[in-house]
């Protein structure tokens, strides 16, 4: 079922992100914290903490983009450096065909260190609790990317 969640979820947030350009991506409406690329670009990287730890085998949270996209952050962190709206598609494919292909073996396995979400009072000991939880929050900034966009269509 988990598997079938990614690919919905996987699948809708394509759909969406699909007829974005750059510049949409990269516009910040002055009631909203940040834009459609900081919320896929987060949304990205926070898949891989929580489904893998590791980016390409190093600490997701150690990577250079973590200082563009990791809670805490905005679009007033961007210097140019960050990866495009582009590259971001790119590698959400990338990153979808890596959980899927991967997913029944990580839900096994434990985590070298527990996830604590103190405002909450969640504790994720296993990937498999991470990987749960990793629906709930693609979905939710999947949400704030649909909302930005209506924003941005009804600005214009």
């Amino acid at each position: 079922m988990i598997k079938e969640q990614f690919k919905d979820s996987y699948k809708l947030l394509k759909k969406h992100l699909k007829d974005i350009d750059e510049s949409e991506a990269t516009f910040q409406p002055d009631i909203a914290n940040n834009n459609i690329k900081w919320q896929l670009g987060h949304l990205i990287l926070l898949n891989d903490f929580l489904v893998f730890e590791t980016i390409n085998g190093d600490n997701a949270l150690k990577q250079p983009v973590t200082k563009y996209f990791l809670w805490g952050t905005s679009p007033l962190n961007f210097d140019g450096n960050e990866p495009s709206f582009e590259e971001l598609k790119l590698l959400l494919d990338e990153q979808f065909d890596r959980i899927f292909n991967n997913l029944e073996e990580q839900l096994k396995k434990d985590r070298s260190e527990a996830i604590v979400l103190k405002d909450s009072g969640i504790v994720m000991e296993s990937f498999n609790e991470s990987i749960h939880f990793a629906i709930i929050h693609m979905n939710r900034h999947f949400g704030q990317i649909v909302m930005l966009k209506s924003m941005i269509h009804k600005l214009k």
